[in-house]
């Protein structure tokens, strides 16, 4: 008999087998396998991945079929692209045959899609881009974001993250696709859908030096509150949003995740829900006010009145004397030897008592009837979302007057009127603009007023007294160019201490660049140099013998030294920039500066981060377009190296450029490095470029003395 339990197992197995997708499994030559436009990587991985892989399969062979569907005679490799290119290279390397039989499983062109999103999502990681598309591909086709979730093994709350940014403006993901905008940035933009308005916020913030995302939500939120923020907190978003107020919800952020973008019906509730608790307020207090914003200044006009202490408890301050007292046992009573967990048990007990009980006393305060009659409040939103009081106010004109006390001095005795008086009612703090400063008189102005020189006397004395020396300092060039000179070194190689004879303000300009930007450069080491050889042994000196010795200095220290500061203050800029200011052209052409000499474009300073297109257009224009179109199919980072060895100082050794054409590259500078022309200069004249350089000459627009530096 045949025994029916296996039959009945393989029955369910086949059962089993049923409900999950079947591919057909083939071994298909490689020379008929090619890379499907179906396959959702379109961002090549890293040259160190690809190198992993193909090393991994020549060692011990592909591990994992490839997933293809057939296109007439080809088959198309949806999902195993990078499997298929290593397989290539093999073949390219003679280490198997062309027609070498690969393992495909073939499916139908349908399923290419969903297989090749979820065949890359476990691989190496694709393009951020590519797995917005993906899913927002699988999302068109009725998924839903739970199916997505489940299929890939990740979050409902992930699968949001990525479908929201898909939302985000194809011109602004190609943007991101080719690394001229952070993941972050893209994340930020997600704040809207409105495509139009996203790209009005790139343009926006993409004219400040590095635009970020804490910029471009700024600018997308500016018209709104954040859901974080006071007034939001103070409200309730339910509240808001039950008056019909709009919302919007920010995925990426990890607070302030959402914008109420109703500003004006926000401020409109809060107020008022704050007017409510003004009124209550109002029942007790003279005034009371409702403010949305105040600051510490907003209180300045105010006098003050301050609850007064209360008659204590009788049983806490008999409790506060027993406690006291026990613990001035313990402490006179302290042994190290003897000392035991208990006791200090009980020690710790005390304080913890002491403190609660001054926390009593402190709060054991209140005002009294005549501060209600002559003081009120300002009823506004604390930082936290919870109404805030500021009570005890005293607007100026409810301070009342003092009163004139009794006095028993004769008519002929002289008296002094302010301590003549006695307050009456509670007692106010006056607001600062009417109280009267007690600043100690120094010595100076006490000499003054015993000779009788009131301030506004002395201050027209030193006026003319620093009008005379004026006078006479613009007169003698000598003095004044030491003293400038002085006042200068002092204000950029001085210390701290140092104090100048001048109102001057000397600073560095702002450098927006990196400073690795500016390290281990031509430019550097000329300033280092010309650092090295200032005269500054005189600064040893004490003041005023500094000054002196300074005077003596011979002319051409002083001319280095006054050249040295004022270098230090010069502006930056680009001869292009839109508010670039032609004095700082026209210095440049006086001094004859030539970029070129001292900076070159390279891979990681210019050409790696530019586009391609700018790249190879720039090559077509210098070299040729067979030198630009045997670099177009060439990743970015190797156009980047070719374009530096093609534009460096010596282009004929290292990218084997005609003399011609080296002495164009070689001279080359962006739009707006070139110093001292206001015309567009991007691509220098090949007769400029000719007469510039030569094998036989050194670049010029060094000084002499410099050519070791460079």
């Amino acid at each position: 008999m045949t025994n029916p339990k296996p039959n009945s197992v393989a029955k369910t197995k086949a059962a089993g087998a049923a409900s999950l997708p079947q591919a057909e499994l083939q071994m298909i030559p490689l020379n008929k396998l090619v890379i499907s436009p179906k396959n959702v990587r379109k961002t090549p991985a890293t040259e160190a991945q690809d190198a992993e892989l193909y090393a991994s399969i020549k060692e011990t062979g592909l591990k994992q079929n490839l997933l293809v569907h057939k296109v007439d005679a080809k088959y198309h490799v949806h999902a195993g692209g990078r499997r298929l290119a290593a397989l290539h290279k093999l073949a390219d390397d003679k280490v198997i045959k062309s027609s070498h039989q690969v393992a495909c499983s073939v499916e139908d062109p349908d399923q290419a899609e969903d297989t090749s999103a979820a065949e890359n999502m476990i691989r190496a990681a694709m393009h951020a881009a590519d797995q917005f598309e993906a899913f927002a591909a699988l999302r068109k086709k009725g998924r839903t974001e739970d199916q997505i979730a489940s299929q890939f093994g990740i979050t409902t709350d992930l699968v949001r993250r990525r479908l929201k940014l898909a939302s985000v403006s194809p011109e602004l993901m190609e943007l991101f696709r080719a690394g001229e905008m952070s993941l972050d940035c893209v994340m930020a933009f997600t704040l809207t859908d409105d495509h139009a308005r996203q790209i009005e916020a790139w343009e926006t913030v993409k004219q400040h030096y590095s635009p970020s995302p804490h910029s471009i939500r700024n600018h997308l939120t500016q018209q709104s509150y954040s859901g974080a923020s006071k007034l939001a907190l103070f409200v309730g978003i339910d509240a808001y949003k039950a008056a019909g107020g709009t919302v919007i919800e920010d995925l990426f952020a990890e607070r302030d995740a959402m914008h109420l973008e109703d500003p004006d019906l926000l401020e409109k509730l809060a107020t008022e829900k704050l007017q409510g608790l003004t009124d209550e307020a109002g029942k007790t207090w003279k005034w009371a006010e409702a403010c949305l914003d105040v600051d510490y200044d907003s209180f300045r006009p105010y006098g003050r009145v301050y609850p007064q202490p209360l008659d204590p408890d009788p049983a806490l301050v008999t409790e506060k004397a027993k406690l006291e007292e026990r613990h001035a046992v313990l402490e006179a009573d302290y042994d190290e030897q003897t000392w035991t967990e208990e006791l200090q048990k009980e020690e710790d007990q005390i304080w913890k008592r002491l403190r609660e009980i001054e926390a009593i006393e402190e709060a054991n305060v209140a005002f009294t009837d005549d501060d209600y009659k002559i003081a009120g409040c300002i009823v506004s939103v604390s930082h936290n979302g919870e109404p805030r009081l500021e009570t005890g106010l005293v607007r100026p004109e409810d301070i009342p007057e003092p009163e004139a006390a009794p006095s028993d001095q004769s008519d002929d005795e002289t008296t002094d009127d302010s301590d003549d008086v006695v307050a009456t009612g509670p007692t106010i703090e006056l607001p600062a603009t009417m109280r009267q400063p007690d600043i100690p008189m120094n010595a100076t102005d006490a000499a003054r007023k015993e000779q009788g020189i009131p301030r506004a006397l002395a201050d027209d004395l030193r006026a003319t007294r620093h009008q005379i020396m004026r006078a006479h300092l613009a007169a003698d060039y000598g003095t004044a160019y030491d003293t400038m000179l002085y006042a200068m070194v002092m204000a950029v190689l001085g210390t701290y201490r140092s104090q100048s004879p001048l109102d001057l303000s000397l600073r560095p300009a702002t450098t927006t660049a990196s400073r690795e930007t500016l390290k281990d450069t031509v430019a550097e080491r000329m300033l280092d140099a010309l650092k090295d050889g200032l005269n500054l042994a005189w600064m040893e000196a004490k003041a005023p013998e500094d000054f002196h010795q300074l005077s003596q200095l011979p002319d051409g220290d002083k001319q280095a030294l006054f050249a040295w500061c004022a270098a230090y203050a010069l502006n930056q800029q680009l001869s292009n920039d839109t508010d670039a200011n032609p004095v700082i052209e026209a210095i440049g052409s006086r001094l004859n500066v030539d970029v070129a000499a001292c900076w070159r474009p390279g891979a990681d300073n210019y050409w790696g981060r530019v586009k391609k297109d700018h790249a190879l257009e720039t090559a077509k224009a210098l070299i040729d377009d067979r030198w630009a179109d045997d670099k177009s199919g060439l990743r970015k980072a190797e156009i980047a190296k070719a374009m530096e060895q093609a534009f460096c100082d010596t282009p004929q050794e290292s990218a084997g450029l005609t003399a011609e054409t080296a002495a164009k590259t070689s001279r080359w500078l962006p739009d707006g490095m070139v110093v001292g022309d206001t015309e567009d200069t991007a691509v220098i004249s090949e007769m400029d470029a000719v007469e510039a350089t030569s094998d036989s000459e050194e670049p010029e627009g060094l000084p002499a003395f410099m050519d070791d530096a460079a």
